[in-house]
């Protein structure tokens, strides 16, 4: 019968070729480095072990090597200063074509570009930061970033842990350093000490709270111009645009849960819709839709990031159809739930080790 059947079902090739190399356990597990037949060569004297491995100095790794111009960071706090190159952050992309999708960050980033530019991708536009200025986005912000190779400069990573008490803007702020070259050499010089010095270092608390403020001091005095060229309306235009938009985003806040429509909020501020849409670009370079996403968004986050309110009623509040919507307007928006979002939050404000700079 054994005969018969093999001559009924051919040998695998595989299981053949096992058996002629006298392979015959269970499990074929991934190879190793060296061959487990030879016998092993005696370890050389001083070999570091996996456990406690061993800091190889410069002259023993090949020789001197210039020092790194680059501070380095506080990986024991939070508090990093990183080649702007080597920021990446993001959701996951969509597309071959398009690029990350935002995501929410539990800390503060602040971003100096010193040589090319870097593209600042937010949930309803973009931001093109070029050499020289300085962008700041709050934690709890979402967006998505992903340097060039070739882009020159330094990223700040600050928990809000450290940042209790000074006045860091609500929402991302960007623009040059004012007071000619003052302001940037300030920027600087903090940046560089806050990512040089140690971890948890008690004795450096206040050195770290002052760096801090100054950087608070620099955000507060930065130049919004918009410079490159572009053609700027007259005071007065500007003006009368900033003064509308402003209206209308008051307005829009305080009828959020009614719902009202855009066109609704216009007619109430005595102006049409096309003249509102155009004094919110020409003021702050959004539509007056994207500027209610964004508002309603921004109140989303506020209540979570401040308050105790149920995730349903703060949805009931902000006018959306319903729980549902909310949850998936927030994730597309934000990468993260309501619920994570504000235990992301709640967890960059307590810290464990991380100290108030005040």
């Amino acid at each position: 019968m054994d005969e018969a059947r093999r001559h009924i079902v051919p040998p695998d090739p595989v299981l053949a070729r096992l058996a002629a190399a006298g392979v015959n356990i269970g499990t074929i597990l991934e190879p190793a480095d060296t061959d487990p037949r030879l016998p092993a060569p005696a370890a050389p004297a001083g070999r570091p072990s996996v456990l406690s491995p061993t800091v190889v100095g410069l002259a023993e790794a090949g020789g001197p090597r210039p020092r790194s111009l680059l501070p380095q960071g506080r990986a024991g706090d939070g508090l990093r200063l990183i080649p702007l190159a080597g920021l990446h952050w993001g959701g996951p992309v969509r597309s071959p074509a398009a690029p990350r999708s935002p995501r929410v960050r539990g800390d503060h980033v602040l971003l100096r570009p010193t040589g090319g530019m870097v593209a600042i991708m937010f949930p309803r536009h973009h931001h093109a930061l070029p050499a020289g200025r300085v962008a700041f986005i709050p934690a709890g912000t979402a967006f998505s970033l992903k340097p060039p190779p070739e882009v020159r400069g330094l990223a700040l990573l600050i928990p809000p842990a450290l940042c209790r008490g000074l006045a860091l803007p609500a929402q991302m702020r960007h623009g040059l350093p004012a007071g000619a070259d003052a302001d940037a050499d300030l920027l600087d010089r903090a940046m560089a000490a806050l990512g040089s010095r140690a971890p948890h270092d008690k004795a450096q608390d206040a050195a770290t709270a002052r760096e801090l403020a100054q950087i608070a001091t620099v955000l507060s005095r930065l130049d919004e111009g918009p410079g490159g060229g572009r053609s700027t309306p007259s005071p007065a235009s500007l003006a009368e645009a900033r003064a509308l938009s402003g209206h209308f985003l008051q307005l829009a806040r305080a009828e959020l849960q009614s719902g009202q429509t855009i066109a609704e909020l216009a007619r109430r501020l005595g102006c049409s819709l096309a003249q509102l849409d155009r004094a919110c670009r020409l003021s702050r370079g959004r539509s007056a839709l994207e500027l209610l996403y964004d508002l309603r968004l921004q109140c989303a986050t506020e209540a979570l990031r401040d308050g105790t309110q149920p995730v349903a009623e703060i949805a009931d509040r902000l006018g959306y159809s319903g729980l549902g919507h909310f949850m998936r307007a927030f994730l597309a928006a934000t990468g993260r739930t309501p619920q994570a979002y504000r235990a992301l939050m709640q967890e960059g404000r307590s810290r464990p080790g991380e100290r108030p700079a005040g």
